[in-house]
């Protein structure tokens, strides 16, 4: 009978040990990221971001989320875009800050900003995704059907006019880009968007 037990002691110990050993919240792993090589790259973005007015709108730790199949893709949780696209990601943060100040979206829930190509491509992006091009982000909402209401109510009567783009590809996990007025759901088509006109 013990010799069973103490051949199961070291699978045992080693699961417990696993278990304290849990991996890092996103802003540890980013603060561990950003200490990196990258850390004279990130603070140039942030000038840059800054200089615009547009600094605060989002934790950086957020903006530079990549996408959210980065492990199985083999890739980098966080990159800084090449610094000719910076520019690209101003107008959708301006929609942005006009979505928080509603309270339609919470800037710290950003699941992934730039990637490149080779990345969108594993994690699924469309072919002319706006990630490559740092023009969009992706969010984690609460469940809410009156949250939906309110963001397509959003794009709706404020969307032509910024050029945004609302993709559901559920009703909790949505896409913002200002790169034309247009709605999509989960097969990436209009019919499937949970905002109708």
């Amino acid at each position: 009978m013990w010799g069973a037990a103490m051949r199961r002691l070291p699978a045992l110990l080693l699961l417990l040990l696993s278990a304290g050993c849990a991996e890092s919240p996103p802003p540890d792993r980013y603060l561990q990221w950003s200490t990196t090589p990258q850390a004279a790259g990130v603070a140039q973005y942030q000038q840059f971001l800054d200089s615009k007015g547009l600094g605060g709108v989002a934790p950086m730790r957020s903006l530079l989320r990549s996408a959210r199949p980065w492990r199985e893709c083999k890739a980098s949780e966080f990159a800084i875009p090449p610094r000719a696209l910076w520019p690209n990601l101003l107008p959708t943060l301006r929609a942005l800050e006009d979505l928080r100040s509603a309270g339609l979206v919470d800037s710290n829930r950003v699941a992934s900003g730039y990637r490149d190509a080779a990345l969108n491509r594993c994690a699924g992006g469309a072919a002319r995704s706006r990630h490559v091009q740092n023009n969009a982000l992706d969010f984690d909402l609460p469940a809410s059907p009156a949250n939906v209401a309110r963001l397509c109510e959003y794009w709706r009567s404020k969307g032509p006019a910024l050029k945004l783009g609302l993709g559901f590809y559920t009703d909790t996990k949505i896409h913002l880009d200002t790169s034309g007025f247009r709605t999509w759901g989960s097969d990436h088509s209009r019919r499937t968007s949970l905002c109708k006109l």
